[in-house]
């Protein structure tokens, strides 16, 4: 009499389990991976008025002051200690530079800040300021990752604001 080997189930199982997770898992890190990760430079803070000291330019993390900004387009830098404090509730920050002038920039961002989707807790959660010292004409920033654009590109910036939009390490609205 011939004997039929049967495959035991649970190692199957536990197979095709890890595949999923494996598909999940890249599907997760292709999404998450619109701009570049950046170090985690913590999230302590600060006397409001005292100046940080961050390992990278613009920082992404870091020391910030404990009041953060309204969300919304600011015609005057705000400084990284206020801001960073926005991308730690899961917010997005958009600089950028001119020079001299750049109302066209400053009306393309105006237009996709308003087209951009509401953040879960049902409002747009983005800050965009001027900032000088950036070495590109934009950067779209999220906590611990960053974008750097020479130009405006309104696909890639709602791109970046989708995959980061509350991904902060405080769920705040």
């Amino acid at each position: 009499m011939e004997r039929r080997r049967r495959t035991p189930l649970a190692p199957v199982l536990c197979a095709l389990t890890v595949l999923i997770a494996a598909h999940a898992w890249v599907t997760h890190a292709e999404n998450a991976g619109v701009g570049r990760k950046m170090p985690d430079e913590g999230q302590q803070h600060i006397p409001v008025g005292t100046r940080a000291e961050y390992g990278h330019s613009p920082p992404t993390s870091g020391p910030h002051w404990p009041q953060w900004a309204r969300w919304g387009i600011y015609d005057r830098e705000l400084p990284p200690e206020l801001w960073v404090h926005n991308l730690e509730h899961g917010g997005i920050v958009i600089l950028y530079r001119c020079e001299p002038s750049c109302k066209e920039l400053v009306q393309q961002l105006a237009d996709a800040y308003g087209s951009v989707p509401k953040s879960k807790h049902g409002h747009v959660k983005l800050v965009i300021t001027p900032h000088q010292k950036l070495n590109t004409r934009l950067a779209i920033l999220a906590w611990t990752w960053i974008d750097e654009l020479a130009e405006f590109d309104r696909d890639r910036l709602l791109r970046f604001y989708q995959a980061h939009i509350d991904q902060g390490p405080e769920d705040v609205p």
